[in-house]
This record gives C-alpha cells, structure tokens and sequence, in this order.
C-alpha cells in the first residue's frame, strides 16, 4: 500500500494516465533522464527559438482554416511551446479524433493532451466538486497537439501543413 501510494504520488496522482485519483507531482525524472537534462540546458535559448519559429510558420499557415485554432498568445506574452495545441472545432471537416487519425495515417504524430478536465477527475469529484464548466468540457474534446520540437525540419512542417489544409 505504502509503495502503491508512493507511485501515485510521483506521478501527478495518476493510477493511469490522465486519470488523477489523488493530489500528486512530477517527480518521475530518472538519474539518466537528469543528466541528459543539464547537458541540454546550454541549448535551451535555441531550442525554444527553434519551437517559436516552428509554432510562428504552423499559426501563419492554419490561422484561416475554418474550424481549427491556432494557440491563442496574449500580446506581451512570450510562449515557447512545450505544446502547440489547436482546437478541432466542429465546423472544420474533421472531429478532433478523426483529424488525429488522419495525421497518424500519414506519419504525422499528434497527441491528445488533458482529454479530462480538472473538475471531473476521480480526486476532485471526491472532494465533492460538481460544477458545470461547459468551456473547459468542450475544450476536452476538441484540444490537439501538434509537433513544434526543435527537431522537425522545413519538409516536416509543410507536410503537416499540407494535410491540416488539404485533409
């Protein structure tokens, strides 16, 4: 019980993923996975220059698609996308999950991050939380992430912009 508790709390409070029975953290970062870490650190200016360049070409390229959002950047606001996430609306041709496939089929990875808002996870529905909160349910449904590491090069993100335009 004690190690089960231990595991839970080291990992957000998740007995699966995006699932958060109880309060928790982030402590999962291995010895290795640290030391990779610092030796990245001395690239971290070019890697999130590289993500804002990434996420700059991908908003200029998808902001006019009916029914899918770019990130929404307030003014004075510097983002580094950790993530680039846009929202599937129902009026573009896709779902969110029918978008998701469609990448996939064409190798281009995505992800579906917080697919359960923080108002019905198991731990706060124990705390007695029954609120209503129709944004945040939506947002749920229709959020996507899309790739903008350092690493995709100019072919990468034309491809992603062929099929986000053409699909």
């Amino acid at each position: 019980a004690i190690a089960e508790r231990c595991r839970l709390l080291r990992s957000h409070g998740q007995p699966e993923r995006y699932t958060h029975t109880m309060l928790g953290f982030n402590f999962r970062m291995t010895e290795m996975a640290a030391a990779i870490g610092l030796g990245q650190l001395g690239r971290l200016t070019e890697f999130n220059r590289q993500r804002i360049d990434n996420a700059r070409i991908l908003t200029e390229a998808i902001k006019d698609l009916k029914g899918l959002e770019p990130p929404f950047i307030a003014p004075r606001v510097k983002h580094v996308f950790h993530q680039y996430t846009v929202r599937v609306k129902p009026s573009f041709r896709h779902s969110r999950d029918g978008l998701r496939s469609y990448l996939e089929e064409r190798g281009i990875g995505s992800a579906v991050h917080y697919p359960i808002p923080i108002h019905r996870q198991p731990y706060y529905l124990g705390l007695g939380y029954r609120d209503s909160l129709p944004v945040a349910e939506e947002a749920s449904q229709e959020v996507l992430s899309l790739p903008v590491h350092p690493g995709l090069v100019a072919e990468d993100l034309q491809r992603m912009i062929e099929a986000l335009s053409n699909g």
